[in-house]
């Protein structure tokens, strides 16, 4: 099995406390025919010196420097400057074990497949959680690739455990300044997959901090997860309508989640998405209720959200102590 040119794209920026650990697990994997992209999207601290640092000790090290422009501007920067034949993201905060790579890379060239995923950890400050780990290989079409995907059944939505030919990305970008850009990125992508493998065993370990984007409060630019899985579900009508159903329920369920997110802070009623959102789940809570995605507790939710939007914020709220509890 001869061994092609993988391009493994790390965006940077303010991590400087995790860098390190980040580019380490790349440099000892097992699968040493790399080149590795640095992209210091104008990170403000010392990342962009320990980037340079990095390259003058491994010549498959190539940095970037840019000026800030987020995370999908610097992932689609580092696309553009790459020349592998396979394409891997990885965040700059989190790390992988040392055979991720060749765990992959085996997969795929074995099922002659054009992505290949594995299972994760997600490392909390005092903890760590394996998520879709086992032994288990699966072998499937584009379009049970992205039914497991959508369900977050076997495999993740986001793009970082994931290994990706480049010819099915080749025109295709992250959409710059939005959030959840893995989900617009995915779309586009399954149209171009005919075969894909998962691999269940946990080698991407994906930390969880509080300062990350996703650990923000409510604001705005979190309507871009609805906007998101509604270009999903476009793709699903027209390509896989199939997957009808499930793509439904995730652009009902984005909705909980920007919902939830408001109610978790005090000034919620100053908040002026907060109408619009009860207004739209109460309007098609029928579709909630009757789709088999959600969770029996989610269509209850509904129900009571229905009859008080007071009564399903001390839910949220309630939810919300529960998660913060478990990641202590």
């Amino acid at each position: 099995m001869s061994n092609k040119l993988i391009s493994v794209i790390v965006p940077v920026y303010k991590v400087e406390r995790y860098l390190r650990k980040c580019v380490d697990s790349i440099l000892i994997q097992t699968y040493e025919n790399l080149e590795v992209l640095l992209v210091d999207d104008g990170s403000p601290d010392e990342c962009g010196i320990i980037c340079d640092d990095y390259a003058k000790k491994d010549s498959r090290i190539k940095v970037i420097h840019k000026d800030n422009g987020g995370l999908s501007d610097a992932r689609n920067a580092g696309f553009e400057a790459s020349n592998g034949e396979y394409i891997l993201f990885i965040d700059s905060d989190d790390y992988i074990e040392s055979d991720m790579i060749e765990y992959l890379y085996s997969n795929l060239v074995e099922a002659n497949a054009e992505i290949s995923s594995c299972g994760n950890f997600d490392v909390y400050e005092s903890h760590t959680v394996t998520e879709f780990s086992g032994g288990e290989t699966i072998v499937c079409n584009g379009e049970a690739f992205y039914s497991y995907l959508l369900r977050g059944e076997k495999v993740r939505g986001e793009i970082w455990n994931k290994l990706i030919k480049r010819s099915v990305v080749e025109d295709i970008r992250f959409p710059k300044g939005r959030l959840y850009e893995d989900i617009y990125f995915t779309a586009d992508m399954m149209k171009n997959v005919q075969t894909a493998v998962i691999g269940t065993e946990a080698k991407y370990y994906y930390v969880h901090r509080g300062s990350s984007i996703t650990g923000k409060p409510y604001r705005r630019q979190l309507l871009d997860i609805i906007t998101g899985y509604e270009k999903a579900y476009q793709v699903v009508k027209n390509e896989f309508p199939a997957l009808e159903e499930i793509a439904n329920c995730l652009v009902l369920w984005s909705r909980f989640i920007v919902l939830d997110k408001i109610l978790t802070q005090p000034n919620y009623k100053e908040i002026s998405e907060l109408p619009e959102m009860v207004l739209y789940l109460k309007k098609h809570r029928r579709d909630i209720v009757h789709n088999k995605y959600f969770h029996p507790r989610r269509k209850i939710s509904v129900i009571i959200l229905s009859i008080s939007v007071n009564a399903y914020r001390q839910i949220v709220l309630l939810q919300e102590k529960k998660k913060s509890e478990l990641k202590e």
